[in-house]
Formats: C-alpha cells, structure tokens, sequence
C-alpha cells in the first residue's frame, strides 16, 4: 500500500487534538498541589504561603491567609476555591488597602453572598480584619457551604506559580457551648 501526505483537514483536527491535550496537561499541572516545584528557576524560588481556618464574627469560618517571606501581590494572584462537591469559585476583593502580603500580614476569605451582584460568587477576600471579627460593616459573615473539605489556589500569573494550594476542613459555624 503505497502512502502519501496527510490531507489538510486531517492535519488540522490532528493540530486541534494536540493543543487540547497540552491545555490540559498544563491545567493539571497548575492545580496539582506541589506540582511543578522541581523545575528549577526563579518561580522555584519563593515558598508557598499558608492558609488556615480562623473563627470570624458570630463563630462563622474564615480563611486566613498569611504573608511570608517572599510577598504575595494579590493583584497579580488569581484566587479560586473548590468546593466539596468540585465547584470552582472565584474569589472577589472586598477591601484590599495593602494589596501584598509580607510577614506578619493577612488577608482573609470570606463567604457574603450579595444581592445587588448575583453573578458574584459570594466569596471574597479582604485584608480588613473588621469585616471579619466585627459587624461593623455588615450583620456578619456566612458558613461556607457546603461544609467539608474546600481547597484553596493562589495562582501568581506573573510568576506563573500556585502561591497558596491547601486543602482545608470547613465545617461551618461552631455550635453553642
């Protein structure tokens, strides 16, 4: 059987086949925990920061993420939140007055679903710490939901690097004493 050249509708839905599964691979790769540390590099270089369940107002959780000693520019992060269930959820800044994060700093994820912006995820972050611990600005925070395991992902789209990537228990408001 004698072969000739590919046609070009055929190399193209090849061209199409390959790209898909390189955008893939590299999704995988940016939201697999500790995924790409062993290249070497500048982006190699900065540690991952940490992220950790506080009690807000009212007993309700948030997420505290804290600064170490390489910053985080949180206007060059995209933050995401997964869900129990696997449900991607953006993350939207509320108050940012100092938008990088360095030692002993924190900025706070929070869950207040607002009406007036329904395509709003209802998840947020600030590094205000009165719209967490106080009803100063509002009648208080909401329980994540669902509870469970949530997973967090601070991407850095300059350093093209996860800055945050834990997996953390949130149950919901504590019960009464």
């Amino acid at each position: 059987m004698r072969r000739g050249p590919i046609s070009t509708g055929t190399a193209t839905v090849c061209a199409i086949g390959i790209a898909a599964v390189l955008t893939i691979a590299a999704a995988a790769v940016l939201l697999v925990p500790g995924a790409g540390a062993e290249i070497p590099g500048p982006a190699a270089a900065f540690p991952a920061s940490s992220a950790e369940v506080v009690t807000g107002y009212a007993d309700t959780p948030a997420i505290r993420i804290s600064g170490g000693e390489c910053a985080i520019n949180l206007t060059h992060c995209r933050i995401y939140l997964i869900d129990p269930e696997g449900t991607l959820r953006g993350v939207e800044t509320a108050i940012l007055k100092n938008a990088t994060l360095g030692v002993g700093q924190a900025a706070y994820i929070f869950n207040f679903p607002v009406d007036d912006r329904p395509a709003a995820s209802g998840y947020w972050i600030t590094d205000e710490p009165d719209l967490i611990f106080t009803a100063a600005y509002h009648p208080g925070i909401h329980p994540f939901s669902p509870g469970g395991q949530w997973r967090i992902v601070v991407y850095d789209r300059v350093l093209m690097k996860n800055r945050v990537d834990q997996v953390l228990l949130i149950t919901g408001p504590a019960s009464p004493a």
